[in-house]
């Protein structure tokens, strides 16, 4: 059997920020004591969530203020201000590196951060020339996976994800998925298959043929 195409999402998956994030996002809403645990299980459940959305949700829902354009950019670059060193200094998941560079099919990575900053955490951590495409938040992850699944007709295609919110795009453009559970499981209760990281080929490689045969079974 063919390798299958596979697809990474960037944060929790190929690079440790996703607590990162979390950490950074909760930071903004310091003064609103208050909204702290009902802002932090949000931030938490919606990790593949567009931070622009997610922000507007946090300001409507729990700050009861209107997001504005004007408000959500100073939040946004508030954010993006908090996470630019801890971005640059992040681990890579165990494993991943070796096991992407290996890979004997087409890689591609999928992402909500902006497109700019994905470019620039796989640029910066050399493993651009592996990948066929890069897809970030310009392209929702449900049309970036059918885009992919259909440069590769006939093939199944497996996407690597650390949320809920990933596993629902799988399931929308009809791709076999696979849960990373790293630093968060977000599938507990949900028939996810898990993986902790990438440290062995044969683990990865065993869970990858599941989530194919489990897909076709759909």
């Amino acid at each position: 059997m063919c390798a299958s195409p596979i697809v990474f999402d960037l944060d929790g998956v190929i690079v440790e920020t996703h607590l990162v994030k979390y950490k950074a996002m909760l930071s903004l809403f310091g003064d609103h004591a208050d909204q702290q645990d009902a802002i932090a299980q949000y931030i938490l459940a919606n990790g593949g969530v567009p931070r622009r959305t997610k922000l507007a949700h946090l300001l409507k829902n729990h700050v009861r203020t209107e997001p504005t354009d004007a408000l959500l950019s100073g939040y946004l670059q508030r954010y993006a201000a908090e996470l630019e060193q801890q971005l640059a200094t992040a681990p890579m998941v165990p494993g991943v590196e070796s096991f992407i560079a290996r890979y004997p099919a087409a890689r591609y990575v999928c992402s909500s951060a902006p497109e700019a900053e994905v470019h620039e955490q796989i640029t910066r951590r050399s493993l651009s020339h592996h990948f066929a495409a890069v897809y970030g938040s310009d392209t929702p992850k449900s049309a970036a996976l059918r885009a992919i699944a259909a440069t590769h007709p006939g093939q199944p295609i497996v996407f690597f994800g650390d949320s809920v919110g990933d596993w629902e795009a799988a399931n929308q453009a009809g791709v076999a998925f696979v849960g990373v559970t790293r630093e968060r499981d977000n599938f507990r209760g949900l028939p996810v298959l898990n993986l902790q990281d990438f440290t062995c080929p044969k683990t990865v490689q065993a869970t990858i043929l599941q989530a194919v045969m489990q897909g076709a079974q759909r």
